[in-house]
């Protein structure tokens, strides 16, 4: 029995010893919640594409969506310069086509014999953007293939070269560009353009019967217009 007794006093001997309270003194314990700080924190690595004090080109085609008079395409071309991995600014130039959308405008005149080659045409366009590099990210086509990507916002303002006048306007949106190389990349982009122009129709002047305006003459209004943008870009 004694035996017997001895292994059960030394259990609860080490139990009574593990269950002993320590008390540390109060100006020893954590006062408050911090998160850890780290050096030289690296948020991608093995980045492949390096925009940090490069010069980007680009040409592309465009087109506006949302213009029922005027021809919507456009021809254009950016340039620009990356003063940071995160941000750039872009000069946008865009001539765009002579004539007009017949989609719309050959039923019209069909309809009320209403001549929209009177009306002043858009020529050139030059706007000023700002680009902030959101996201930098990489995507598999093939199992042996990756493409980099860049997503950017896009905010600027510039003005619309008319055959009488210059209007002023604004645009926002987004863009996309996806890298064959290191230097080259297709680029993207989808723009929301809030601008004046001149209306493109007038009272009493549009039909083939009637004087032909003035360019003067024609009503400014401020347009919402769709665009978007499809092209080749170089950076070196």
């Amino acid at each position: 029995m004694k035996n017997f007794l001895i292994p059960i006093i030394v259990l609860f001997t080490q139990i009574s010893i593990a269950a002993e309270v320590i008390e540390l003194p109060e100006e020893e314990l954590a006062k408050e919640t911090v998160l850890p700080r780290f050096d030289n924190a690296v948020t991608v690595k093995n980045k492949n594409i390096i925009t940090l004090n490069k010069i980007e080109t680009s040409v592309y085609f465009g087109w506006n969506f949302t213009e029922p008079i005027y021809n919507q395409s456009k021809m254009g071309m950016n340039v620009g310069y990356h003063w940071s991995e995160d941000s750039a600014f872009m000069l946008n130039f865009a001539k765009w086509s002579g004539g007009l959308n017949t989609q719309y405008t050959d039923q019209l005149y069909s309809q009320y014999k209403l001549d929209f080659s009177r009306a002043p045409k858009p020529e050139y366009s030059i706007y000023g953007n700002y680009e902030l590099k959101a996201y930098y990210g990489k995507i598999s086509l093939t199992k042996q293939g990756v493409m980099n990507l860049h997503l950017y916002p896009i905010l600027g303002a510039g003005i619309t070269k008319f055959q009488h006048k210059n209007y002023f306007g604004a645009n926002v949106g987004v863009g996309w560009k996806f890298y064959f190389s290191k230097n080259w990349s297709l680029r993207t982009d989808l723009k929301f353009q809030f601008s004046q122009s001149p209306s493109p129709f007038l009272k009493d002047k549009m039909k083939t019967t009637d004087g032909v305006p003035l360019p003067s003459e024609f009503q400014d209004k401020w347009t919402y217009s769709t665009i978007f943008d499809l092209g080749v870009s170089a950076i070196f």
